[in-house]
């Protein structure tokens, strides 16, 4: 039968909000089994062997804004395509993570609930523990995951797209190899800042009797417990509105935005947006485990709320819900620096004087320390994508990330921290732009913008075009000489 269009963006738009409702209610806890399969099903006529070349040919003879939103929707639809033949596995692996437990000492969790653990244990013994656990739980999984990604290779091979780097660059539009390239300047340019940090915030803070100091350990220093209640997650989220309004971008309060902040054994660890309705239903997911963890991972989230419920209604959806990734990326950083920010941080959290100067310092160490793993992790992506026998690269992989970070990450958790579509990248993008935008607001507005109607304003026009541009094009836009690590880099050497 032919396919119109018309007919695929309406099926598309289903299913991504569909696909995101799913989310929200598996890693919100809400759900115990996860049902993707039945989903693409129910979707299946977005699977058929026909609707991509039906999207080839109107993309022939199209040029302009046109051009730009059927380029948008074939790379949706072509990775959809990609997934439902991997929901099955991946059905059974999300299921397994849902239901697995982890014990220490008689005490049983829910595996999602680890970190939970790790991060308030301030006895190092007792963090090393349930972090052991948890990475003999993972590697039962190992077998699965493995199988993921073999046939995530060959559904990418089915699509005729050429070689799975090239394919995968084709879907995302990314240049791989010249983020290859950034990622190595970026591990290059922040190694003698970063070592100095190291031996300055984990050597005295992190007693080295039970071996070298692991990623538990960096989770740890990111709750910062001896900090106490400054961070307490419900009044952090109330003067965050407080700001937003003060920006001129307050929360919506026509029902788009939701916050779910209730507590919920198989919540994920991790704090997340589901955008179900872009701009009109969002949910905003907190999972509150403590210190500059809860803070930054919510402003994080703020960013990419208010980047989807100020995108304008009267975009077309590919603009407003498909296209580069990286430019949400992008907002959710330049509101996640915030946590850097030493006025707005003594005026949300109350710290002053030594304690609100320790908190920078460590916190500059540990955002080096996040940009150093995003690095990482993109270079390790590579390598795993042009490995003929992606099993054998666990210790690969173990390596980068170790010798990145100063950290110890296990080699069973490879495939677990492994992202398809090359998400390192995408972030690392995000993540650039994010240093251009705070650049051009600090010079037109000054250092605090974020109480500035004006600067409210401002970006309040750059949020409503959505993602109509890419992170390039919106760099180019906002005066930069395009899309570099440079601006990124020359940041990161004032954290410390």
């Amino acid at each position: 039968m032919p396919f119109r269009v018309e007919e695929i963006r309406d099926r598309a738009q289903r299913l991504q909000s569909a696909l995101a409702q799913a989310r929200y209610r598996l890693q919100g806890g809400l759900e115990e089994r996860s049902s993707l399969a039945a989903l693409y099903h129910e979707h299946r006529l977005l699977l058929a062997s026909g609707v991509l070349p039906a999207i080839q040919r109107e993309l022939s003879e199209a040029y302009g804004d046109e051009r730009q939103r059927l380029k948008a929707l074939f790379n949706w639809v072509a990775g959809r395509q990609i997934e439902a033949e991997l929901a099955p596995l991946e059905d059974e692996l999300r299921s397994w993570e849902t239901g697995a437990t982890v014990s220490v000492a008689e005490r049983e969790i829910p595996l999602r609930r680890v970190a939970d653990w790790v991060i308030r244990a301030d006895d190092r013994h007792e963090r090393i523990a349930w972090e052991a656990a948890r990475d003999r739980r993972i590697e039962e999984s190992g077998a699965l995951r493995l199988d993921v990604v073999h046939r995530e290779r060959e559904a990418v091979a089915r699509l005729g797209l050429g070689e799975y780097i090239e394919a995968r660059e084709r879907l995302a539009s990314l240049d791989l190899r010249r983020m290859e390239r950034q990622a190595t300047e970026i591990l290059r340019r922040t190694e003698a800042l970063y070592r100095t940090a190291f031996a300055e915030e984990v050597d005295r803070r992190i007693a080295r009797s039970e071996g070298p100091p692991t990623r538990g350990d960096a989770l740890w220093l990111m709750g910062m417990r001896w900090l106490g209640r400054s961070f307490e997650i419900q009044p952090l989220y109330a003067r965050l509105r407080r700001d937003l309004d003060l920006l001129g971008l307050p929360l919506k309060g026509d029902g788009s935005v939701r916050v779910d902040f209730d507590r919920r054994p198989l919540k994920d660890e991790r704090t997340f947006t589901a955008a179900i309705d872009v701009p009109g239903e969002v949910v905003l997911v907190v999972c509150p485990l403590g210190g500059w963890t809860d803070a930054r991972g919510l402003l994080h989230e703020l960013g990419h709320t208010l980047h989807y419920t100020r995108s304008s209604p009267a975009l077309a959806w590919e603009e407003r819900a498909l296209g580069d990734v990286a430019v949400g990326e992008a907002f959710a950083f330049l509101f996640e620096a915030l946590t850097q920010d030493a006025a707005w941080m003594e005026s949300t959290t109350g710290l002053s004087g030594d304690a609100l100067a320790e908190y920078r310092s460590l916190v500059g160490f540990l955002q080096l320390f996040r940009l150093r793993r995003e690095a990482a992790r993109h270079l390790w992506e590579l390598d795993l994508a042009r490995a003929e026998r992606p099993g054998q690269l666990a210790d690969r992989y173990a390596q980068h990330l170790s010798d990145a970070t100063g950290f110890v990450h296990h080699p069973v958790t490879y495939l677990r921290d492994h992202r398809r579509g090359f998400h390192a990248a995408r972030r690392l993008r995000g993540w650039m732009l994010s240093a251009i935008m705070l650049d051009r607001l600090q010079k037109r507005f000054g250092p605090r913008w974020y109480g500035d109607a004006q600067a409210g304003q401002y970006l309040g026009e750059v949020l409503s075009a959505g993602q109509r541009e890419n992170a390039a094009e919106l760099a180019t836009q906002l005066g930069a000489d395009g899309l570099t690590a440079e601006p990124l880099l020359a940041r990161a050497e004032g954290w410390r």
